[in-house]
């Protein structure tokens, strides 16, 4: 049976398909990841303009059938483009790389309203001028929370310690944290100092829209996304192509 579905999502990625047409990847909030077809979106009077560029927000309207993983899409309308973010080369790699988290870590299908808020919203900050850096250190750790895999930031997970002076190192067997008291003779485990312990505790409180008011090193902020996507990859085995072309900053 065909479906009509109208949802809003984002673009991650679009590949060309046959001679005139692109397949473009979007996590929606109602139907999850999907991939629609776009019927002569490649010819000269195409009727989706921007709406398929990567990293734009669009309502998209396509036919949904069960068993299918390639959907018709019907019609689409921009709600943000992100022109911003693909024109400025500081926060493309950062946008990019948001993208391809979501677009390796989420199934086909597999709807998570909160994980679209999530890319959204952060994507809205950083066309909005956000700090690229920040918001995806922020936007990664707020990923693994929604996967089940969030690193247990706020104590000590040995004597219960809360955030150490010394410092503490990441355990990544476990995803949790130990103070350097406890921190154990031989595995796989991350030094974390006093400052980036602090910064990364406090990203999870931060809405993105109030991140370019955080001050933070470059350094400081190199290390936290340092962490956390070594921590994903262990979990997961993600890696993120997309920040071969970025400079921390």
């Amino acid at each position: 049976m065909t479906e009509i579905i109208r949802t809003e999502g984002v673009v991650l990625k679009r590949r060309d398909f046959g001679e005139t047409s692109r397949v473009a990847v979007v996590y929606t909030r109602d139907a999850g990841k999907v991939q629609l077809l776009a019927k002569g979106a490649r010819s000269p009077k195409n009727k989706y303009g921007a709406a398929l560029e990567p990293l734009s927000r669009d309502e998209f309207v396509f036919y949904w059938r069960e068993s299918k993983e390639l959907f018709t899409l019907s019609e689409t309308s921009p709600l943000r483009p992100g022109r911003f973010i693909r024109e400025d080369a500081k926060a493309l790699p950062y946008g990019l790389a948001m993208a391809e988290a979501v677009d390796k870590l989420s199934g086909e299908g597999d709807a998570d309203p909160r994980l679209y808020e999530l890319l959204a919203s952060t994507l809205e900050a950083l066309d909005g001028g956000g700090p690229p850096a920040p918001l995806l250190a922020q936007f990664l750790l707020k990923l693994a929370a929604r996967l089940g895999l969030k690193p247990e930031l706020d104590k000590c997970a040995a004597c219960g310690r809360v955030r150490p002076a010394d410092g503490v190192a990441l355990v990544l067997k476990d995803g949790t944290v130990v103070c350097r008291a406890c921190e154990p003779a031989s595995g796989e485990a991350i030094a974390i100092s006093p400052a980036t312990y602090n910064f990364a505790n406090a990203l999870t409180t931060f809405e993105p829209r109030r991140l370019r008011r955080v001050k933070a090193g470059p350094e400081l902020v190199e290390q936290t996304l340092s962490f956390i996507r070594a921590h994903l990859h262990y979990h997961t085995g993600l890696e993120i192509k997309s920040l071969t072309l970025a400079c921390y900053s």
